[in-house]
């Protein structure tokens, strides 16, 4: 007879049996060794940073980006040839605009507040020279930054790293309940247009926000980060089965996207959902770190725009980010702005793990290896994984980092705020109520009950 793990407050009851969630800590073990030891393997990761670049190469529809020295000897990624600047400080930067060629337009979806500087023919190291020259005179401006699922350059070792294929069926897609419904936006890399038969994840696919899986090339195998966004869905819908969930595509499905499509993408999810009369919570599982740890200049204007819209509407707007994979304390952004809740990632027994990023920015984390979530229908790409699995149709996988964790607090704070009336604040607050605190970690929440 098959064992059925009572119901922890969080998310659905756990069809699988004793042997099955073995066969899941098998698997999640060699995810996560993989992904620890590749994080610190630099030859690793310049390879797989020139993978994405080559299949995307040639490309005007997509990100073309270039690889950025920073402050501390590592690196980050910018969109080729562009820097952005606070539209207010355009003028104490005309002696450099004019010197390096740089030409002006202005951001229309972030209501002209921050001007792309171009020139495509200057390098991303020459770009972020200007941009250090000009912030060293107190100019807002800083590179335009690649803001990628999980955390920057590293993003594409996570996605070297997982999925894997879970064992068991689906668990029962839950009812929701009582209360009034908080708005869940998730920017990620959108959903697939194909319809599951399990029922989880219905009626969220919309014309705009569908992931293609395989776009790089259109070969037959799913793409690096495909299906990222229809996984951290399926986490919130555990979580929060009454959640009114709406997912838009920020991300192409090899995981990049830049910082004024997210940027822009957070003030449409946040006017779309008061425009519903909604109290709205955005998740983000997306994460970049800056040449000189600053904050970057378009998802900055969108926090600024994000409080002007709650303001104005009288309704409550929160941010829950992944604090990213770095292994070290340096902020993430955007999970390191002031009132955004940054989620960090521990181990199956809580506790904390050597690759998630950590700080005193962080403001709660959750188990993070081995997130058991619904997946994609495909096979991975031998340039991803050189022993590639096929998923079916309703495929659920097992896959580590901060993008699960994220999801994870964003839903538990929609279930707590719609069924005991809270606020999205109080909710967060009856979370990590009297929970054990990690240093840099914050308090040690557990959410979705470990395999």
């Amino acid at each position: 007879m098959r064992a059925v793990q009572r119901p922890p407050e969080f998310g659905p009851e756990d069809p699988r049996t004793p042997e099955q969630r073995l066969e899941d800590l098998r698997r999640i073990s060699s995810q996560v060794s993989k992904l620890s030891s590749r994080l610190s393997d630099t030859v690793f990761r310049t390879h797989a940073v020139e993978l994405v670049r080559r299949r995307r190469d040639g490309r005007t529809d997509v990100v073309q980006f270039d690889t950025i020295p920073d402050s501390h000897n590592e690196g980050t990624l910018g969109v080729v040839g562009q820097l952005l600047i606070r539209a207010e400080a355009v003028d104490d930067a005309r002696d450099l605009i004019a010197a390096e060629h740089l030409t002006s337009s202005p951001v229309r979806e972030l209501d002209d507040r921050v001007v792309r500087l171009t020139n495509d023919q200057l390098s991303g190291e020459r770009l972020a020279e200007v941009a250090r020259t000009l912030r060293s005179r107190g100019v807002p401006v800083s590179s335009h930054y690649v803001t990628p699922m999980g955390a920057d350059v590293k993003v594409v070792v996570k996605g070297f790293a997982g999925p894997e294929p879970s064992a068991g069926p689906a668990p029962r897609r839950p009812r929701g309940g009582k209360g009034d419904p908080v708005r869940v936006a998730v920017i990620d890399t959108g959903i697939p247009k194909a319809k599951r038969k399990d029922g989880w994840l219905d009626g969220l696919a919309r014309r705009d926000n569908v992931d293609p899986l395989d776009d790089f090339p259109q070969d037959g195998t799913l793409d690096i980060a495909a299906g990222h966004g229809n996984f951290t869905t399926a986490i919130v819908q555990q979580v929060a089965p009454g959640a009114d969930i709406e997912v838009y595509k920020a991300l192409d499905s090899d995981g990049f996207g830049d910082e004024v499509r997210v940027a822009s993408t957070m003030v449409r999810a946040a006017r779309d959902g008061v425009k519903k009369r909604k109290r709205v919570l955005i998740n983000l599982s997306i994460g970049v770190e800056t040449v000189d740890d600053e904050r970057p200049v378009a998802l900055d204007v969108a926090m600024e725009m994000l409080g002007e819209i709650e303001e104005r509407s009288g309704r409550e707007i929160k941010v829950v980010a992944a604090a990213g994979n770095f292994g070290h304390d340096r902020p993430c952004w955007p999970a390191a702005f002031p009132g955004v809740i940054a989620v960090g990632a521990l181990t199956q027994q809580l506790a904390p793990t050597t690759w998630s990023t950590r700080g005193f920015w962080v403001d709660c984390s959750t188990i993070g290896e081995g997130v058991r979530s619904a997946y994609v229908k495909g096979r991975e790409s031998p340039e991803v994984d050189p022993n590639p699995d096929t998923f079916g149709r309703d495929a659920w996988a097992l896959w580590t980092g901060t993008s699960f964790t994220a999801p994870q607090v964003a839903g538990a704070m929609a279930r707590l705020a719609q069924e005991q009336g809270l606020s999205l604040r109080g909710a967060f607050s009856r979370l990590i109520a009297g929970q054990p605190r990690i240093p840099g970690f914050g308090p040690a929440v557990p959410i979705l009950p470990p395999t």
